[in-house]
């Protein structure tokens, strides 16, 4: 019977991928509806910015319609306004939508380092974003679409990232790949004609003139007419570009992320080949107009509905459930909320009526207020209705009001309910206490773009805690959200110590708070902080009801390591949790976050999960961090896992600040609980930019034979004290996820090694040097069995008939545990000489037999200088803005140094002679003069 229904389960709840609402974009009838752009709070009023947002999509709306051969355009938009700007009649409410969920964003940096438009992506080839970032200079300064192309076109290019999990076809880190014995321009496809061109600071030419080589800054200027239509992944800035590569114009050999990530797949192969196009044919549309919505983003309307039945009366579930609501209401729902409490067993009660949260005592009287009996049946429906009833006292209507729903129980009746929740326009948050609670609950949550978590009776996970202490708002004002930065548990034998430190790091500091929960016997408490202020248990909030001592650091805490100590002194061991949060320290600079999601709410042995943890400031990716997930199975222990950002295995860009890994340690059916801990070191850990998913910066164009260069892209501002990390903790929990078909018994080995995608190659010396990320026995976990390495001089015959290539002798390779650096030198049967041009590939195998997937196809090329071709002259250009050069006639530079060559020979002939005569004594008054 507990078999069905966790099959059950995993067929109601339905996928949310990668954090992303189930409520999102829906493709109907060839229209994209329910597309959300959201304007961060931070950002100033400006009707020309909605008036911009307007111009894009409807620009982008007939470009994706004829970019995608009739299949798709943008029927309905809403562009959500933040709360900070003034109201208009036409505005509407929100309902499920919200900043935190948007699919566009409009946000400016906190740093100067540009403009790029970007999408935030890091899954598998195939699986959608997480939202499109634009900034406000980018929709207001029309001089941008000079280097980035129509603000139309560029939402369509980050779309295909954003919907459909395609990738950049030009590569910012390989602007150039040998072919034969020249290069090409990395891009897609081959017939974007172009040249090669270096600028310095004064002028313009051709890239290493002596040689005809790339050198260091040596850019390619595509042609501003071109003959071929692709591809709108390479560059959405030249106008006669307004197609995908498709299989018959894709270019296999260039070294860019899409044919690493996609096995060398054709972008338009990718997309038409999507959920959206399987069942969506071309259609003749004779309107490609949007409709545009505009909602206006209002302060947070919440109830928390909680579960008061009889089984909650087991394990201390009530008094757990009061203590992690508590600190829920006292310290992370934000001011200016409004408030209301439901407890619901075999009927609902309303406990209390919306409050407003505006102070210190307002708090403490909802956490007093927390339900104290448990008695009765469980009535979900009857929870849920009654906390619909309370969030309507404001205004009359439930529109993006939020609902927590805690429930440990079954209730086959929870789908009676289930078509008033999609009609409320609100948000339910779920949380699943135990391992009974109601097969379908999660279905609340899918069906209206909420959060769902669970939490296991295990009380040293502090699972509950993690829970309450997730379900931030979603506004986008990040100066107002709580921010986890420890929580940890310990079960402590008696007189024994649970010790510890939290680094509270310089963008974190207001409204920090030290909460602990024992079981049974007041333990002895000290924190320590960083200048060595002690405090002890008279300095905390002592409440010997709910088993919680909570100690409020006044002002703005310091910088630092703060150290605790736990010392139990009942006669017996005991359960203590320790849960540290804070608040930005300055409005203007953003804090340190993390934000952890799952590859799917629910999965089926034996497909894996993976794990994500994106850790950044602001808008810019933290790398070198330690990050550690927690997973809490149905049943065992729970598994810590190292995420990594390496580029291997789960993880698809090395150093983007997305750490990754696969789980596949499964051992159970039923909720399996996630937590990511986070710890950066001062001196290691530091912010980085955005390398891939974005725009291309065209660096300037080639027309009519001269060259018009553009402004430089702005460069990274070093020097911004916002980006000087120390050491920090945090913490966050990545909500749960349902598995079924587990096996009883141990199962065969399911997972073969994961694909490499880093391989690269070098010349070194007379030999070819190998590198890449090692896989494992199991995906990117344990350490493979062997290596099988072969090479060619042929790209297709390495792709298409890898097993007859060439093989390289391996002997004495022996693989490395996953995720180290590999490195391995070819010397035998290699032949290097100008024009040298070889192709490698590799495979992994496991203890099995079992293969990875053919790794990415790495290049090593021996290209000597030889003058270059001769070509038509090339005229430089002044660009549009100010770029400290001149206008230069290349042909004028060959006769110039034609000259200059003519004269040194005239005055070294002229010397030659003179000394010539002078030691045969004829050398004439002039000539000595001269000489």
């Amino acid at each position: 019977m507990k078999s069905i229904k966790l099959f059950l389960l995993s067929l109601v709840c339905l996928v949310c991928v990668y954090g992303v609402s189930c409520s999102d974009v829906k493709l109907v009838n060839n229209g994209y509806e329910n597309v959300v752009i959201a304007i961060n709070p931070g950002i100033p009023e400006d009707p020309m910015l909605i008036t911009k947002i307007q111009e894009m999509v409807r620009s982008a709306s007939n470009f994706l319609y004829k970019a995608t051969k009739h299949r798709a355009y943008f029927r309905d938009v809403k562009i959500l306004l933040p709360i900070t700007w003034s109201s208009q009649p036409h505005y509407q409410r929100p309902s499920t939508q919200s900043y935190e969920k948007a699919n566009v964003i409009i946000a400016n940096p906190h740093t100067q380092y540009g403009d790029d438009p970007y999408t935030l992506q890091y899954g598998q080839c195939g699986d959608k974003g997480r939202y499109i970032h634009f900034t406000q200079n980018f929709m207001l300064n029309d001089s941008l679409i000079q280097v980035y192309g129509e603000r139309g076109s560029v939402l369509v290019h980050e779309w295909a990232h954003l919907r459909w999990g395609v990738f950049d076809e030009y590569n910012d880190l390989a602007p150039f790949y040998a072919v034969g014995d020249t290069y090409e321009a990395t891009r897609c496809s081959k017939e974007i004609k172009g040249l090669k061109v270096s600028c310095s600071e004064v002028s313009c030419g051709a890239c290493d003139p002596s040689t005809g080589l790339p050198d260091t800054d040596c850019n390619f200027f595509p042609d501003q007419n071109q003959v071929t239509s692709t591809s709108i992944m390479y560059t959405t800035g030249l106008p006669g570009v307004v197609d995908f590569c498709d299989n018959k114009t894709h270019n296999r050999e260039a070294p860019n992320m899409q044919n690493k990530m996609c096995d060398e797949r054709s972008t338009w192969d990718v997309i038409s080949k999507s959920d959206d196009f399987k069942n969506n044919h071309p259609t003749n549309i004779t309107s490609l107009e949007p409709k545009f919505t505009f909602l206006h983003a209002k302060d947070r309307v919440l109830c928390l509905v909680l579960d008061t039945s009889g089984s909650m009366d087991s394990k201390n579930r009530i008094e757990r459930l009061r203590q992690a609501a508590g600190i829920f209401l006292l310290q992370i729902i934000e001011d200016q909320s409004y408030v209301g409490i439901v407890g619901f067993h075999s009927y609902a009660t309303e406990i209390q009526e919306l409050t407003v949260i505006e102070s210190e005592d307002s708090r403490k009287k909802l956490k007093n207020l927390l339900p104290k009996i448990a008695s009765g049946g469980t009535n979900i429906c009857a929870g849920v209705q009654a906390g619909f009833q309370v969030l309507r006292s404001d205004d009359g209507v439930t529109n993006g009001d939020e609902i927590v729903l805690l429930t440990d129980g079954e209730d086959g009746g929870i789908s009676n309910c289930f078509s008033e929740v999609k009609q409320s326009g609100a948000v339910i948050h779920t949380i699943a206490l135990g391992l009974n609670a109601a097969i379908e609950l999660e279905q609340l949550s899918s069906m209206t773009g909420g959060l769902q978590y669970a939490a296991t009776d295990k009380l040293d996970e502090n699972g509950l805690v993690d829970a309450f202490t997730g379900l931030v708002s979603g506004n986008g004002d990040m100066s107002q959200q709580s921010i986890q930065l420890e929580s940890s548990g310990k079960s402590i034998a008696s007189n024994d110590w649970f010790n510890g430190t939290v680094f509270i790091d310089k963008s974190v500091g207001k409204n920090t708070f030290f909460v602990i929960t024992w079981e049974t016997y007041t333990p002895q408490m000290f924190i320590r902080d960083p200048n060595g202020k002690l405090y002890r248990n008279g300095n905390f909030e002592m409440d010997r009801v709910l088993l919680t001592a909570r100690l409020p650091i006044p002002g703005l805490a310091h910088s630092g390591a703060w150290m605790y100590s736990i010392q139990n002194g009942a006669g017996m061991p005991q359960v203590v949790t320790i849960t540290v949060t804070s608040r930005a320290a300055d409005e203007n600079i953003p804090p340190v976050t993390v934000n952890a999601h799952l590859n799917q709410d629910t999965t089926s042995y034996p497909k894996p999960l993976i794990i994500f943890a994106e850790v950044s400031q602001g808008f810019l990716p933290v790398v070198g961090a330690n990050v550690t997930a927690t997973v809490e199975r149905a049943e065992g222990q729970p598994v810590n896992l190292e995420l990594l950002d390496n580029g291997g295995g789960a993880d698809a860009v090395r150093n983007d600040g997305v750490y990754s890994r696969y789980f596949i340690e499964f051992l159970g059916n039923g909720r399996y609980t996630i937590k990511v801990s986070v710890q950066g070191k001062d001196g290691i850990v530091r912010l980085t930019t955005r390398k891939q998913s974005h725009a291309m910066y065209i660096p300037g164009y080639v027309q009519n034979g001269q060259i018009h260069p553009n402004p430089p892209k702005p460069p990274v501002d070093r020097n911004d004290s916002q980006i000087q990390l120390g050491s920090f903790n945090r913490v966050k929990t990545a909500g749960a996820c349902v598995v079924s078909q587990v096996p009883d018994k141990t199962p065969p080995d399911m997972f073969p090694p994961s694909k490499i995608k880093d391989l690269r190659a070098a010349i070194v010396g007379d030999a070819i040097q190998l590198k890449w990320t090692a896989p494992g026995d199991d995906l990117d976990q344990g350490t493979a069995s062997f290596y099988e390495i072969k090479l060619s001089k042929s790209f297709t015959q390495l792709r298409d008939d890898f097993p007859n290539a060439q093989s390289v002798n391996t002997t004495g390779l022996k693989p490395r545990v996953a995720n180290s650096e590999e490195s391995f030198t070819v010397s035998e049967n290699i032949e290097l000489k100008n024009g040298t041009v070889i192709y490698f590939a590799i495979r992994a195998f496991d203890k099995e037999n079992q293969s990875s997937a053919l790794s990415n196809i790495a290049q090593a090329a021996l290209i000597l200088a030889s003058p270059p071709p001769t070509s038509q002259p090339v005229q430089t250009i002044e660009p549009t803005q100010p770029h400290n050069s001149v206008v230069i006639n290349i042909s004028e530079i060959l006769v110039i140094v034609g000259i200059v060559v003519i004269v040194v020979s005239l005055i070294i002939s002229i010397t030659v002679c003179v000394v010539t005569k002078k030691r045969q004594g004829r050398v004439s008054p002039s000539e000595e003069m001269y000489s």
